[in-house]
């Protein structure tokens, strides 16, 4: 398969990782299984229009989405009602949708699992016209997560 990496350079695992070192171990996990990769590094202002760009391509049959529940997100939004796959590389703080499907947390062995392993199908809906996989909140549940949003954290 041909996959299209996006990685949110400011995701919360991606900031402390060298990330150089692991686009080599990325590209070499998935070329060893058969696949092709190309692989764009973003601040996280750009994951929505590089996002865009790997979605466009046609020759792209997965986009790899790295980073956090934002980045997955987006990267699920955008692919709903296409037929590319998503492959979710946990490297944000809570990785709450990745822990829901039992994605491995570490990075490499979430990148084993994508050469190795199948494609699922996974539910997703809409609230206002907005897509979403994971959780949809509302009232103070919804409040908190913005004010979280703007707090630092790493991982």
């Amino acid at each position: 398969m041909k996959f299209a990496a996006v990685l949110n350079r400011d995701g919360g695992t991606l900031r402390t990782t060298d990330i150089s070192a692991f686009s080599d171990r990325m590209r070499q996990t998935l070329e060893s299984a058969g696949h092709s990769l190309s692989i764009d590094i973003v601040a996280g202002k750009d994951v929505v229009e590089t996002l865009d760009n790997a979605v466009s391509r046609r020759a792209v049959d997965v986009v790899l989405a790295g980073g956090g529940d934002g980045t997955i997100s987006a990267a699920a939004a955008r692919l709903m009602g296409k037929k590319k796959a998503l492959a979710i590389l946990p490297a944000g703080t809570m990785n709450l949708f990745a822990r829901g499907l039992g994605i491995p947390q570490s990075l490499d062995a979430a990148l084993k699992s994508f050469a190795d392993g199948e494609i699922i199908a996974v539910d997703m809906a809409t609230a206002n016209g907005q897509p979403f996989v994971h959780q949809f909140s509302i009232g103070m549940h919804a409040k908190m997560v913005q004010l979280r949003q703007g707090m630092e954290f790493g991982s």
